[in-house]
């Protein structure tokens, strides 16, 4: 209880304060909108890539291994292709961009982890970081390129042109830098190569600093009106992150494992709410941030008011 009362604390610190903070820079306008996106590509493309290469050298590279990138990417794509045939209502590409994004993306590592461990101590916590790491790869490989093509394809709409992809800008980008972290990561993991003394002080500290780089430009970029006009695409998202989702992940590793605590890590990782990078990756490819902010919004409250302890009562209890 104590370790879990310390845990809570942190998260406070690390995710709910800077949030605080960045929402009254810019109710108070003491922070400029190329501040806050210069925060953005500090955290993603060197924090990020460090964080990356630790956490990867820290895995145990085995036979095991193998179904935690699986899960990792499956978590992601079916949502995210659940979400394509509700584009049609969305009216341009600068929103369908970023309604995407948070279909794809889901708050696994920080607030999931909490609620693993919460409930099923290190063990809980760590299955569910694993899983967000491979939705960090997915991020870099799929989410950020998608990002770029529907940023180009707002432009060429907005000055009525024919669109033509320019595929190298989209599939490599300095927001993928964090891939060369995780490459070497894993062979460092792979070969046993021994951590130095100074690398955990100064992952851990990383570790607080990128929450603090990473939550505020969110916390500025939050606007409560965004929710009455994106009420709508925020609902059509619920059934997908809280009901379809959830369900399919809890029959397959019901099928495929008697563990309960893995079965039940597992379907609440299928359960977590929109990510705060849909909502980072939207500013920084100028797509609709205020759509991704309503849908991370609404699925974070419904998250915390009904999902996790309908959870809690009926499948941790069950």
């Amino acid at each position: 209880m104590e370790q879990s009362n310390v845990r809570i604390i942190y998260i406070f610190i690390d995710l709910i304060l800077p949030l605080m903070i960045g929402y009254l820079l810019h109710e108070k306008k003491w922070m400029s909108m190329e501040t806050c996106n210069m925060l953005l590509k500090v955290n993603i493309r060197a924090v990020a890539t460090v964080l990356a290469l630790g956490s990867f050298w820290l895995m145990d590279i085995g036979a095991d291994f193998l179904i935690i990138p699986i899960y990792g990417i499956v978590v992601c794509l079916i949502p995210g292709f659940l979400s394509y045939p509700l584009t049609r209502y969305i009216k341009n590409p600068r929103s369908e961009g970023a309604f995407l994004l948070t279909g794809y993306l889901s708050n696994i590592g920080t607030l999931i982890g909490l609620c693993g461990f919460v409930l099923y101590g290190e063990m809980g916590f760590a299955y569910i970081q694993a899983v967000a790491i491979f939705q960090n790869v997915f991020t870099l490989l799929v989410c950020i390129p998608m990002a770029g093509y529907y940023h180009q394809l707002s432009i060429s709409r907005s000055a009525n042109i024919h669109f033509r992809p320019q595929w190298r800008d989209i599939l490599v980008s300095w927001n993928q830098l964090a891939l060369i972290g995780v490459i070497i990561g894993f062979f460092l993991s792979l070969f046993h190569v021994p951590r130095p003394d100074i690398f955990s002080p100064v992952f851990d500290s990383l570790v607080h600093i990128g929450a603090w780089i990473g939550m505020l430009p969110i916390g500025f970029l939050i606007k409560f009106s965004s929710l009455k006009i994106y009420l709508r695409e925020a609902i059509m998202m619920l059934p997908i992150k809280f009901i379809i989702l959830p369900f399919m992940a809890y029959l397959v590793f019901f099928w495929i494992s008697d563990n309960k605590m893995f079965v039940n890590t597992m379907t609440l990782i299928s359960a977590a709410p929109a990510a705060i990078n849909s909502i980072a990756i939207s500013q920084l490819y100028k797509l609709n941030t205020n759509i991704s902010t309503a849908i991370f919004m609404v699925t974070t409250a419904i998250f915390f008011v009904v999902v996790f302890p309908v959870f809690y009562l009926f499948v941790y209890n069950g």
